[in-house]
C-alpha cells in the first residue's frame, strides 16, 4: 500500500485528490492531485511510469532532480516540469517547501514537449510569477471544494493559464536578439509583395541564414520561412475578402511566384482554396 514519502511534515502540509469526469478526461486539462508540502532531507521521491504531468514550484530550500539525461538543483522561485511517463528522482537537500500540481488531459504532453523544446531543460530558473501563484491559489481553492464536476471547466482554464505563462517565459527574447528579429520581421512586411529568399532576409540583418533560422525559430516558435508565408496568407485573406482582384492578382500582390504555388500553400494553411475562402460570409 502506498503512503506519503518520509520527510513530509504532515501537520503543515496539504494534499487533495480529484477524479475527473469522462468529459474532462476526453476534452479538458484535468487535475489529478495538488499539494503544498513542507519536508526535510528524508524526502526522496522515485516515480515509476505515470500518465501525468507534474509541475513543482519551489518556495524555500533546494531540490536535487534527476530526470532523463538531466541532473540539476532547483532553488527558491524555480519551477520544475516533469513528464511522469519518464522515470525521475528528486531529493530535498535541506528543509524544503514547495507546491505542485499533477494533471493530464487535452494536449498536456504535447504542450510540455514544446516547453522542453523551448527551454532545453526541465528546470525553469526564477520563473515563479504573480500570475502563476494566483492560478495555483485558484486551483487550490477549487481542489479544496471537492465539487469537481462543477469546477473542472475552471480547473482546465487555470491549468491552461499555467502552461501559457510558462510558454511565454520561454519565448522571452534577449534585447539584442529581439532587435534583430524585429528588423527581420519589418523587412518581411516591407517586401511582402516580392519573392524574397531567406538569404536576403538574413543578409539584411548581417547574419548567416543558418544562424538566423535557428535564432528566429527559437524565439518565435516557427521558422522565418513559415512566418513569412503566414504573413502572405494573412494578406491574401484580406485581399480576397475586401477586393475583387482575381486569384492570380492576389497571388502576385502577396509575393508568390505563381498562382498554382499560392493555391497549394493557401489550401495547406487554411484547408480550402482561395476561391472557397472568398465565398465564406463574414
Amino acid at each position: 500500500m502506498h503512503k506519503l514519502e518520509d520527510g513530509i511534515h504532515l501537520d503543515v502540509s496539504e494534499i487533495y485528490f480529484l477524479q475527473p469526469s469522462q468529459f474532462a478526461e476526453d476534452s479538458l486539462y484535468y487535475l489529478q492531485h495538488l499539494g503544498v508540502f513542507e519536508c526535510d532531507t528524508r524526502y526522496v521521491v522515485t516515480h515509476p511510469y505515470w500518465e501525468s504531468i507534474q509541475i513543482l514550484f519551489i518556495d524555500e530550500g533546494e531540490l536535487e532532480v534527476a530526470f532523463r539525461d538531466e541532473m540539476f538543483v532547483a532553488k527558491k522561485n524555480d519551477i520544475v516540469i516533469l513528464d511522469c511517463r519518464y522515470e525521475h528522482i528528486y531529493h530535498a537537500q535541506s528543509n524544503f517547501k514547495f507546491h505542485y500540481v499533477h494533471f493530464a488531459g487535452s494536449s498536456s504532453f504535447e504542450y510540455v514537449s514544446l516547453l522542453y523544446e523551448l527551454n532545453q531543460s526541465a528546470l525553469l530558473e526564477n520563473a515563479c510569477t504573480d500570475t502563476l501563484n494566483s492560478a495555483f491559489q485558484n486551483l487550490r481553492s477549487l481542489a479544496r471544494s471537492q465539487t469537481n464536476a462543477q469546477n473542472e471547466h475552471r480547473i482546465s482554464v487555470y491549468l491552461h493559464m499555467v502552461l501559457c505563462e510558462l510558454a511565454e517565459s520561454c519565448y522571452s527574447i534577449p534585447a539584442t536578439a529581439n532587435e534583430l528579429i524585429t528588423q527581420s520581421i519589418r523587412f518581411m512586411e516591407e517586401h511582402i509583395t516580392e519573392s524574397v529568399s531567406l538569404d536576403e532576409i538574413a543578409a539584411h540583418i548581417n547574419l548567416s541564414k543558418y544562424y538566423f533560422n535557428r535564432l528566429f525559430s527559437k524565439h518565435i516558435g516557427m521558422t522565418p520561412h513559415r512566418y513569412f508565408t503566414n504573413l502572405r496568407i494573412q494578406r491574401a485573406k484580406r485581399l480576397l475578402m475586401t477586393t475583387s482582384a482575381s486569384v492570380e492578382e492576389v497571388s502576385a500582390q502577396c509575393g508568390f511566384d505563381n498562382s498554382s504555388n499560392f493555391i497549394r500553400l493557401f489550401r495547406q494553411r487554411t484547408g480550402m482554396t482561395p476561391t472557397a475562402f472568398r465565398k465564406i460570409p463574414f
